[in-house]
């Protein structure tokens, strides 16, 4: 499990952060002929036919073709979008004079605070990709980001149509069709520069595994209903020395996946009456070599077992549209690499991580947005365990809430107010508003 450290890590937290911004994109809009607000209420919610688009993977076009017979069809418009992020965060840490964000101006502005370039839509029949190439501040480069290209087929298998696929992505839950799995998860945009919306400590698969790892899977929809997907995961090098996955002392590489990191998702999805809801469950299980920091033994595996239970519920009222989210993921933790290690003596080996998010959003026709979330982490508080990783905290508990309000003059630009309040964080309630914050989020797609 990898935890969000502002300090700490920080390169693995500045590609953590870039993991939860996957959006809606023009290209897709100019490939299919048809308005943003067909596939998304709200970039990038996803309406019932954009779960169908995605799930036949990204393959609709109304674009001519250059085509020559069954060897060669693609659009003669490349589908390629661009998409900028401006933002300003203002931190309550510093009303009360704490020096953890001493050398942050208050309020910061971040221009940009994401530069991205997509690669979104078809690449043959049957064959489409979203690839996302993000610059960041701090990094003063394009990394690749969100990856997900997929082929997909529809078959009948004797009366039940069948929709199956294959799936290759960098990021457990970004090749999902419902936004309750941590690639899509609200909040969709957050301050770089404040505390993790979750809070500090977060489930190994809420992001932690992005952007570091490659996949490739299966995926099918039965009926229109029944949803399964299964996939593998191994640790992505990038410029970076190859994973060797010998056990021997000291011979892999530490903070590498051991072997592959097995991940399912089975999901019901029911139509009726305006409305749709989901119900699932989701889950993950990856061993690290010599822990995920190189905090434990090498040749010992840390083990993290990610299980998760969700569901979506959206109902139209006319032109305006209700949505309710919640998610819940249990992490069993075996620490045995780091329980191994002397300077950890004393530590639990055994500990659990649980958190909870619910949302609701309320969305104005075409223009106007109000969303509400509350989110809850909590587990074993293991203080010899996280003073090692470099916490502060003993206690990895965080709760708190999100109030934003949207504003879309144009389907392809948003502007958000958002504001995070905290009622506990890092195992204290004592002073937990210190990390509050109000994000003003400027957000333009071409």
């Amino acid at each position: 499990m990898k935890y969000r450290l502002k300090g700490a890590l920080v390169a693995g937290a500045a590609l953590a952060l870039m993991s939860r911004g996957a959006y809606a994109v023009p290209s897709f809009a100019r490939q299919t002929g048809l308005p943003c607000a067909v596939c998304h209420d709200v970039p990038p919610q996803l309406t019932q036919f954009g779960r169908t688009f995605k799930l036949d993977g990204y393959v609709m076009t109304t674009l001519p073709q250059v085509a020559q017979g069954k060897d060669l069809s693609i659009n003669r418009v490349p589908p390629l979008s661009a998409m900028i992020q401006i933002s300003a965060t203002t931190l309550t840490h510093e009303k009360y004079g704490t020096a953890a964000q001493g050398t942050k101006q208050n309020t910061n502005v971040e221009f940009p605070q994401q530069l991205s370039l997509f690669y979104a839509g078809e690449i043959t029949p049957h064959m489409g990709a979203f690839m996302q190439f993000t610059y960041t501040n701090g990094q003063g480069a394009f990394n690749m980001d969100n990856t997900d290209i997929r082929y997909a087929r529809q078959n009948m298998v004797g009366s039940i149509p069948v929709t199956w696929g294959i799936d290759m992505n960098n990021n457990p839950t970004v090749e999902d069709l419902w936004n309750t799995t941590p690639a899509w998860a609200f909040p969709w945009g957050h301050s770089n520069i404040a505390d993790h919306p979750d809070g500090a400590f977060t489930p190994m698969i809420d992001e932690n595994t992005a952007l570091g790892t490659a996949g490739i899977g299966e995926y099918s929809m039965w009926n229109g209903a029944w949803y399964e997907d299964f996939s593998v995961y191994r640790t992505s090098q990038i410029a970076g020395p190859q994973v060797n996955d010998t056990t021997s002392a000291g011979s892999a590489t530490p903070g590498a996946i051991s072997g592959v990191a097995p991940y399912w998702r089975l999901s019901w999805n029911h139509n009726f009456d305006g409305s749709s809801w989901e119900i699932g469950t989701f889950g993950m299980h990856a061993g690290f070599n010599g822990g995920e920091y190189g905090t434990g033994v090498a040749g010992i595996d840390d083990t993290y077992t990610d299980y998760a239970v969700d569901t979506q519920f959206d109902h139209h009222f006319g032109n305006d549209l209700l949505t309710l989210y919640g998610t819940y993921i249990r992490e069993d933790q075996d620490l045995a690499s780091s329980a191994a290690n002397p300077a950890l003596a004393g530590m639990k080996q055994h500990q659990h991580l649980n958190a909870l998010h619910l949302t609701g959003t309320y969305q104005f026709g075409l223009h106007y947005q109000v969303a509400a979330a509350y989110f809850n982490t909590n587990g074993t508080t293991n203080p010899i365990y996280y003073t090692g990783i470099g916490a502060a905290a003993s206690d990895p508990a965080s709760a708190g809430f999100i109030g934003r309000v949207t504003y879309l003059p144009w389907e392809n630009t948003q502007f958000t107010l958002q504001y995070t309040g905290y009622t506990k964080f890092n195992g204290t309630s004592s002073n937990a508003g210190k990390s509050n914050s109000l994000y003003l989020l400027a957000w333009y797609l071409w």
